[in-house]
Order: C-alpha cells, then structure tokens, then sequence
C-alpha cells in the first residue's frame, strides 16, 4: 500500500516529522521512527508492483517501447512503490562489459528545464560524470548510457513538475524529446505524479499512441464497501505494530470511520497523526494512544479553515499563567516595542 509516512522523493521526512525525530532523546527516537518506517503492502501495493512488473515484462519483446502513467492524489504511495520497485530490479549490476541497471528511477526536478531534467537521468544512471556541457550532450550522453546499461524500464517519479511548474508549450517540448530519447534507448516508460499529468496525453498525441495502459492509485472511499474493509484491514495490522498500544483498538468499525474521514483516506495522512499522537503519548509517560491524544494530534496537523469537527473529540487546551519579558536590543534598534515604534512619525517636523 504505502510507506505509512511518506519520504519525499529524495527520501526525506517532511519538516515537521524531522523536527520532533531530531529534538527527540534516543528511546523516543527509537519509538518514533519504528512508526515513521511502518509499511503496509496491502491491494494497492500489489497492484501497482504488478502492473510495473508487466511493464518490465513487455520491454524486449519485439514490439515499439511504450509508456504508461502511474496517478494519484499525494500520500496515496506511488513513489514508496516506485521506490520498492527500483530496489527490486534497478539495482547496478557490473559485469565484464560494464555497469548494467534494469530499471532506473529519475526524481523530476521543480520548476525544471530540460537541462536539469536530463541532468537527473544521468544521476539515474550513475553517470554524473558526463552531466557537463551543452543539452545536445547531455541527450546524447543519455541515450549512449540508456543503450549501454541496458535499461529496460525508465521511471520519471514527481512527474506533475513538467505539467504544473511550467507552460504548456514547455510540457510538449520535454514530451517529445523523452519520447526521441527513450525511442533511441528502447526503453519502457512511466511517469508517475498527481491525476494532473493525464494531461499529457492532450498536449503530446504521440505519448497517447504510445500508451501501454496506466494505472490509477485511489485514496480510500468511505462509500465503497471494499475500500472500507481493506481499510479496516490496514488499520489492524498497524494496530498491533504501533510501539504505543491504542486505548481503543483502530479496526473497531466506529474508530476505523474516524480515521477514515480525519485522513480523508490517504494513509499517509494516517500514519502522520499516529506519529503526532505517539509522540504525546510519550511526552506524558502514557501506556497507551488515548482518544486525547488523537484529538491533541489530528488538531495540530489539520488543514483549511479548522471549521470542520474533530473525529475524535474535543482538543485539551493547556492553559499557560502570562508572564511579561523585555525586548532585547536588536529588536529596540529595529523600532519595535508594544507601543508599535520608537521611531518618530514620517513628515512631522519636531516641536520647538
């Protein structure tokens, strides 16, 4: 299904998560990254494995190297999958007539120009050496490398930066000379990214020529009966991995619904407030993940306008005495006080 809380694609944390992992004491470090590193292959995962395994398959058989696009809304797992993939079969294998990688994985850069983005492929090959010069050199350096690796499947995770960071004229552009490139290499393609890269299919008729098929990873629908039980599921086995026992077990139908419409059914979103409420569980020496505590968490990590109720009561409110502090002076030579500025008012002349 998904690596629970979601690396970004280079593999990082979000901020907040790294900020409590890197202020915390080794035991709550510990506890906290065995939640943070959680993963749970459920249907989604197999299907997209398998279907990127049916992309590897087709590569060599014969036929005109396709692409596919591989969509989702945030947090739903596609890079964690890309990523497992990647692991599985891309791997650089050296053998007497050079380094050899099945599969590579290229992480799309933001706001990215077709120099930075053939400079990530060639970091996908391990060909950073060769990333100088001009694009003409950097194409062909890639399409060499592609041939001489031997690649089967070309992977362009965060794709939406080519649809959404730039123009349209510019997506088109980048389109066709993958498609030349690629061509050349004879290599199978994904892109992968948010449901807005189906829109290369509309601006290049050549990628929808070349379609094999795409593959659409759908956050959890509470209305749909099957993604509520394979939900259910998932909460269970992450029950009785959670390093903090929950107080009231996370498969119960009613809890299950709860988290169902705090994560709007995106794991990932899940597993963020399970690591907020495990983390204040720690803090207050408690045995188990209380409904406080979920509420305490799902408060701190919404979204929007906070109109919307919290699934799992109502947050505790720590009330703090007021104490009153000095400026320092850094801030008295910016002019600033509680009076709003120490500065004389702009077009005044002084009083005699």
């Amino acid at each position: 299904m998904t690596d629970c809380i979601q690396p970004d694609a280079n593999g990082y944390y979000p901020d907040d998560i790294t900020d409590i992992l890197a202020s915390a004491n080794p035991e709550k470090k510990a506890i906290l990254t065995r939640v943070a590193r959680i993963v749970i292959e459920g249907d989604r995962f197999v299907q997209a494995m398998e279907w990127l395994e049916e992309v590897l398959l087709e590569s060599g058989t014969g036929h005109e190297a396709t692409m596919g696009l591989l969509y989702g809304a945030p947090g739903v797992g596609k890079s964690t999958v890309l990523r497992r993939f990647t692991k599985k079969y891309g791997g650089a294998l050296e053998t007497r007539s050079g380094t050899k990688r099945v599969v590579i994985r290229v992480v799309t850069p933001s706001n990215p120009n077709l120099g930075t983005i053939l400079d990530a492929i060639l970091d996908a090959l391990g060909a950073e050496a060769v990333k100088g010069g001009k694009n003409p050199d950097k194409k062909a350096a890639v399409v060499a490398q592609l041939a001489r690796q031997g690649v089967k499947v070309a992977v362009f995770d965060e794709f939406t930066h080519i649809i959404e960071d730039k123009s349209e004229k510019f997506a088109k552009n980048v389109a066709r000379e993958l498609k030349e490139m690629l061509s050349e290499g004879r290599c199978q393609c994904v892109f992968a990214g948010t449901p807005e890269i189906q829109g290369i299919h509309t601006l290049y008729n050549q990628f929808r020529r070349r379609s094999g098929g795409d593959l659409f990873m759908p956050a959890f629908n509470p209305a749909d009966d099957d993604d509520v039980e394979e939900w259910i599921e998932a909460l269970d086995v992450i029950n009785d991995v959670l390093p903090i026992e929950p107080a009231r077990r996370l498969s119960d139908t009613k809890r299950a619904m709860e988290l169902l419409t705090a994560s709007e059914g995106i794991m990932d979103h899940i597993m963020k407030l399970l690591f907020r409420a495990t983390a204040l569980a720690y803090d207050e020496g408690s045995k188990k993940l209380t409904d406080q505590h979920l509420a305490d968490a799902f408060e701190r990590l919404r979204r929007g306008d906070g109109k919307s109720a919290n699934p799992f009561g109502k947050p505790s409110r720590r009330r703090v005495r007021p104490t009153a502090s000095q400026a320092d002076e850094a801030d008295l030579e910016d002019g600033w006080t509680n009076l709003r500025s120490l500065k004389p008012p702009k077009n005044k002349e002084n009083d005699q």
